[in-house]
């Protein structure tokens, strides 16, 4: 049974198909949910330092006020100490916070209103403490008891703390954000992981029945093997000697026709030759001069040219037949041919009408090797080219493409063209002998094509076309790499 129209075939494929699709689908949700999570946690390491940050200024900012109060108190210059280490601190943690809420214009604003507060929070301090080194203590402390400053720290303490309530609310947030990204990653790999485990089950048991089936045919194909290659070499010979038949049919048909159809075209000429003669003899009878004048003139004529053109059409469909049953009596020859030597004459024997209504032709600078009949692939190649020349559309520029291709025991070669295209259900007709497709603008007799198929077939190949109207059509003829021939094609030319 073929593999992939089966249904187990069918079947393993969408199982492995859907199987990979939900581990796609794991892999993508954790890559975006890692992502995310990745985001939220950095967030939150960002929303902690601006805590901290908070948290800093408050300290550095009581450890200055003690520092002042300690001075005023003792009138000891050491203990200035907590002052003077809480200066560049504040100014280094606010130049921080600054980076950080750079991109937070509402939150940058109450930092903003902080630093105004302490600037004024440590000039303050500034005064007393310099007011109380030049002999003015009772005024310093007249200041201090003034409340200012106490509002002032107040006012920074309550910025301060909405500053580092903000950042905690955050930091929650971002942390709530990355355990439900951690949950739902458990739940997506728990579901994908379901799914797989489903597709793989589902999968074992299609390749179980297939074994199953397989085996049992094997079986019945043991029992049919028995005396298969007698039969084969029994129907071998069946259909060379049915194809031997129809080759002499054809010939023989061929010569019997030919014969009266000379006969018949020999007559013709003699009576056109008779009625230069019996034209001027009847006219001498003035009774049936106008009916004599208007047969030799007209009727005769027009029967002699009707029975021509029948004659000829007979004749060339004869010799079309027996074009095909010599080219089926020629006996092959196999040798190394060179491919692109044989696509470069192929488009010079057209030359001159591709450069007739300007068409170009594109060879390929290599090619597989190939072994074959020279002659047969010739014919071949060159009517595939002739006739896409012959059925270029005439309202763009022509464009004819050759290139050849290989696999591990074939040869392709694709012959693509931008022509007029062919209707899809002629794909098929246009293979059969006399027939033709589409407009019949151009001469021929529906013989090319079919003389092709036959030589591609002797080859052990086989020619396909895909095409669309107005858009153009590809031949590709499939090769054997190396012609095998046999007894048939061996045979003797034959008399004639």
């Amino acid at each position: 049974m073929p593999l992939f129209s089966s249904a187990f075939a069918r079947r393993t494929i969408a199982f492995l198909a859907a199987g990979v699709l939900a581990l796609l689908a794991i892999v993508a949700a954790s890559g975006w949910l890692s992502v995310r999570t990745a985001q939220h946690a950095e967030t939150a390491v960002v929303e902690r330092q601006i805590r901290s940050l908070a948290t800093s200024l408050l300290a550095a900012t009581l450890d200055a006020e003690t520092g002042q109060r300690g001075f005023l108190l003792t009138g000891e210059p050491r203990y200035l100490g907590p002052f003077e280490r809480a200066q560049p601190r504040l100014r280094s943690d606010i130049a921080s916070l600054r980076t950080l809420l750079a991109n937070d214009a509402r939150q940058l604003a109450v930092l903003n209103d902080i630093a105004g507060v302490l600037d004024q929070k440590m000039a303050e301090l500034n005064q007393t403490i310099e007011m109380a080194k030049n002999g003015r203590r009772d005024a310093a402390m007249e200041i201090v008891l003034s409340d200012r400053g106490r509002l002032l720290m107040e006012r920074a303490r309550v910025q301060l703390g909405l500053l580092n309530a903000n950042a905690e609310g955050r930091v929650t947030l971002r942390l709530q954000e990355v355990n439900d990204g951690a949950e739902l990653l458990t739940w997506v790999t728990a579901a994908g992981s379901l799914l797989i485990l489903l597709f793989a089950a589902g999968a074992s048991w299609t390749v179980v029945q297939y074994t199953r089936e397989l085996m049992a045919a094997r079986v019945e194909l043991q029992g049919v093997n028995a005396n298969l290659e007698e039969r084969v070499v029994e129907r071998t010979e069946a259909l060379t000697r049915a194809n031997e038949e129809i080759q002499r049919f054809a010939y023989i048909v061929s010569h019997d026709l030919r014969s009266p159809l000379v006969n018949i075209m020999g007559f013709t000429s003699e009576l056109e030759a008779a009625m230069k003669t019996v034209g001027p003899y009847v006219a001498g009878d003035a009774s049936l001069t106008a009916k004599a004048k208007l047969a030799t003139d007209e009727d005769i004529p027009e029967a002699l040219r009707f029975i021509r053109a029948s004659t000829s059409k007979m004749d060339g469909l004869i010799n079309a037949i027996l074009k095909l049953s010599r080219e089926g009596r020629r006996e092959l020859h196999a040798e190394s041919i060179n491919l692109v030597s044989l696509f470069e004459n192929a488009a010079a024997s057209v030359r001159h009408q591709t450069e007739e209504v300007g068409a170009e032709i594109s060879v390929p600078s290599t090619a597989p090797a190939l072994v074959t009949d020279r002659l047969a692939l010739e014919q071949v190649v060159g009517n595939v080219v002739d006739n896409a020349v012959k059925y270029l559309a005439r309202d763009r520029p022509g464009r004819i493409i050759i290139t050849a291709g290989e696999t591990a025991r074939r040869v392709h070669i694709d012959i693509t063209d931008n022509g007029r295209g062919i209707a899809q259900q002629d794909h098929e007709r246009i293979f059969e002998l006399f027939r033709r497709a589409g407009a019949q603008d151009r001469p021929g007799e529906g013989i090319g094509l079919a003389h092709v198929r036959a030589l591609v077939r002797r080859l052990g190949g086989d020619i396909t076309v895909q095409s669309e109207l107005g858009r153009g059509t590809t031949f590709r003829i499939d090769l054997p790499r190396r012609l095998r021939l046999n007894d048939n094609s061996r045979q003797g030319r034959g008399g004639e």
